[in-house]
């Protein structure tokens, strides 16, 4: 691989007099590039001027064989700096903001001068100097701008209220120039560095200052500057070896229905799900940011409460095993009343596990989902959304199917699925559709099962058949069917 180069560009370094921006100078110049040294010289805390910081990095630079030129302007004066690039190399490349200065103290105790000054040097002198260079970039299809952010920005620092505001309103700025220089080949990153410096010296012990050489940061700078780095709107934390692309990162949240009424207590209780990161969504633009609000606009949830989150129901599915023998079905069998008569052999078979013509009732279809229901519960395990215990419930309906005669035994996987929910407020009536299928995967019974689940509903659903439906029909019925209870 060749060595990367940037002989015939141009850069701007702000705050290059010493530490970080004096060795981005010094590392882009002996790649060939020319350098304006921007430097005010004035203190750490922003008083004082003097020339001689930046005088002495363009003789290190023209010492090596390098061009540069020293600018000793404010940040804040932009348009100076850009003219100093101009005149002296007809035109501008890249812009590093570096410059800065420190005001520390706590917010209590901070003044508006303690505020003026910092944003003044940091927000509003990366703006000035990105935004002189910034037509000369469009005109010609061409930029690099490397903007710098601080920990303190990103995760807050105690004492730094002005810097941290300062250092995230830089990390802002760089954000929407990279979406408006995108399509003009202006690309802007922001590192986040950790090195010595005058800003840290008085906050760093000497012997970890001593392995925070900016020498660890500006070949970072050097390569998000370069015309091979395509990488635009990039935070990076980079010091003493380490680099490290950072992110947005959002917990997967919550969405509330939208025909609900919204209280303080729905948010209550859903503040473990909405500040859950176990799944987490990374969006890196508005438009991705607001694609679950969109999407909840266009296709509204389904809705629920906090026994109910049907949204999570519907998407879901339960798998879980149970089996069963010829002593389960003799004793379904003879729960159910069969051959009560030991004179009448007629359904010996259903009772008596070592005949010949032992079967399974039909209707024992209904017992292995059951059994493996309760199996759940017992495990603590539920469907998915479903947040209620059986103290809430009431067994409403059953509708069985079964596919073919039931084996003597069997080993069943049972998948339960939500199918239906309505709203009868304040109580709600839920259907589960559950197939069942043996080891082979042949599906032997199809139930689904409806419960009426007490104080469950007024999400404002559907409420579902009326009453009317359970009013029987004005003609004979299909068939009529007498039974006494039987004596046992």
């Amino acid at each position: 691989m060749s060595e990367l180069r940037f002989d015939g560009r141009v850069a701007i370094v702000t705050g290059a007099g010493g530490g970080l921006g004096r060795q981005h100078a010094l590392t882009l110049a002996a790649r060939g590039c020319k350098v304006v040294v921007n430097d005010l010289g004035g203190g750490a805390h922003g008083s004082g001027q003097s020339s001689t910081a930046a005088d002495k990095v363009v003789e290190e630079i023209r010492a090596i064989g390098g061009e540069a030129v020293a600018n000793y302007d404010s940040v804040e004066n932009g348009e100076a700096i850009v003219q100093t690039a101009l005149t002296h190399f007809g035109t501008v490349d890249i812009v590093i903001n570096n410059a800065g200065i420190l005001r520390d103290v706590s917010f209590a105790k901070m003044t508006e001068q303690d505020w003026d000054l910092i944003m003044q040097v940091h927000l509003n002198g990366s703006k000035s100097v990105s935004h002189a260079a910034w037509s000369i970039m469009r005109e010609k299809g061409y930029g690099r701008i490397i903007m710098t952010t601080s920990a303190a920005g990103i995760y807050g620092n105690f004492g730094q209220a002005n810097y941290c505001a300062a250092k995230l309103g830089i990390l802002g700025l760089a954000n929407c120039l990279a979406e408006e220089g995108r399509n003009k080949n202006i690309l802007v990153n922001t590192i986040a560095p950790l090195a010595a410096s005058r800003l840290t010296e008085t906050v760093m012990p000497a012997d970890l200052l001593a392995l925070l050489q900016p020498e660890a940061v500006s070949p970072l700078v050097a390569w998000l500057a370069h015309e091979n780095c395509k990488e635009t709107k990039g935070l990076f934390e980079v010091g003493a070896g380490f680099m490290a692309k950072l992110r947005w990162e959002r917990s997967e949240g919550y969405v509330f229905p939208n025909q609900h009424v919204l209280s303080v207590d729905d948010v209550a209780r859903q503040w473990d799900k909405i500040t859950d990161f176990t799944t987490s969504t990374h969006p890196s633009s508005t438009t991705e940011s607001f694609t679950p609000i969109l999407e909840g606009i266009q296709h509204p949830n389904l809705g629920g409460n906090e026994f109910i989150d049907l949204d999570v129901a519907s998407k879901a599915q339960l798998e879980i095993e149970s089996s069963y023998d010829e002593r389960d079905l003799s004793l379904y069998a003879l729960g159910i009343g069969a051959a009560q008569n030991p004179l009448d052999h007629s359904e010996l078979a259903y009772v008596y596990e070592l005949g010949s013509e032992f079967q399974a009732f039909p209707t024992y279809g209904v017992m292995p989902q059951m059994n493996a229901m309760l199996n759940m519960a017992k495990q603590g395990i539920t469907l998915p959304g479903m947040n209620y215990g059986f103290d809430r419930v009431l067994h409403g309906e059953q509708y069985t199917e079964i596919k073919r005669p039931l084996p003597p035994h069997a080993k069943l996987t049972h998948t339960f699925k939500l199918k239906t929910a309505y709203d009868k407020n304040p109580n709600a009536v839920i259907t589960f559709a559950i197939s069942s299928k043996d080891e082979s995967g042949e599906e032997l019974i199809y139930n689904e099962m409806t419960a009426f689940v007490r104080g469950a509903g007024g999400w404002g659903g559907d409420r579902g058949d009326s009453l009317a439906t359970n009013i029987a029909p004005d003609r004979e019925p299909d068939a009529v069917i007498e039974e006494k209870t039987d004596i046992n």
